[in-house]
């Protein structure tokens, strides 16, 4: 909010939303967003990371959906073949978890169409015809609130009673307030930074592309585990890893030959222009 207001106070640009297209289009974000937060930490609870990153996998799925249901996307095999593939190899390439929890899997997969529908709605947001919000800061500076009055009530309700003041200042059992108080402000401002980067990412692209974006970073988080901790990788797991990497070729591919086919439908309009005007 204070960035917010600093560049305000230097652009003179003042970017301003009715309440009613706050409860149209905001407060869906903001109750997602903290959704999927929770919903996917309560989940680690129950399940180990390799099964948590296998099950929200299929959030790239949900995103689909919820794009193909409000017409951001037209109906393509080509997007529902690569959005399978990526998750399916994803599916493939962290199968090592024995651990099954089908109360974790429920809370992991709420989170992932959590997930779809948060970007999705962003997409509209930032990239509709009405462009209600078209800067990252602003989308923060909007959604937060609502993200936090969504959580607050969970938060409450399932760990409210076990805090307190003297636990909240303590740091592996020593009284280290200003510990705590460094790795909660070291942590917020790394969650601000992602969020404004995703925004950003988003203006200029879709979910679809954000989310395969994110399943980039978990592949290289255990292919680091796999050449630095030396966690074992069976064939299973790097047919998937293929998998993956193939879907996101497709879909790169996919998104290149779009924008260059819509590239070459406006060069006419543009010719002509020119022409127009020299006459």
């Amino acid at each position: 909010m204070i960035i917010r207001f600093i560049m305000e106070c230097r652009t003179n640009r003042r970017t301003r939303i009715s309440f009613k297209d706050q409860l149209q289009w905001l407060v869906p974000i903001g109750i997602c967003a903290s959704l999927d937060i929770g919903l996917s930490n309560w989940g680690l609870k129950y399940v180990t990371v390799s099964f948590f990153t296998m099950a929200k996998s299929s959030s790239i799925l949900f995103m689909v959906t919820f794009a193909l249901l409000l017409h951001l996307e037209r109906w393509r095999p080509i997007l529902v073949i690569s959005a399978g593939l990526i998750a399916f190899g994803l599916f493939l390439f962290t199968w090592r978890s024995a651990q099954f929890e089908l109360r974790g899997l429920l809370l992991i997969e709420l989170a992932a169409a959590c997930t779809g529908l948060r970007w999705t709605v962003s997409q509209i947001v930032m990239q509709g015809e009405e462009k209600l919000l078209k800067h990252p800061l602003d989308m923060v500076a909007y959604v937060q609130p609502w993200m936090f009055l969504a959580i607050l009530p969970l938060f409450l309700m399932y760990e409210g009673s076990q805090l307190s003041f003297d636990k909240m200042t303590h740091y592996l059992n020593d009284h280290a307030p200003f510990y705590v108080l460094f790795f909660i402000s070291f942590g917020g401002l790394l969650a601000f930074a992602m969020e404004m980067a995703e925004y950003l990412l988003l203006l200029y692209t879709s979910g679809i592309t954000l989310n395969i974006f994110g399943i980039i970073k978990e592949v290289v988080t255990l292919s680091l585990a796999h050449f630095i901790n030396g966690d074992y990788f069976s064939v299973v797991n790097t047919v998937g890893l293929l998998l993956c990497f193939s879907g996101m070729l497709l879909h790169a591919f996919s998104k290149g030959t779009l924008m260059k086919a819509r590239t070459t439908l406006r060069m006419p309009d543009k010719r002509r222009l020119l022409t127009d005007v020299d006459a």
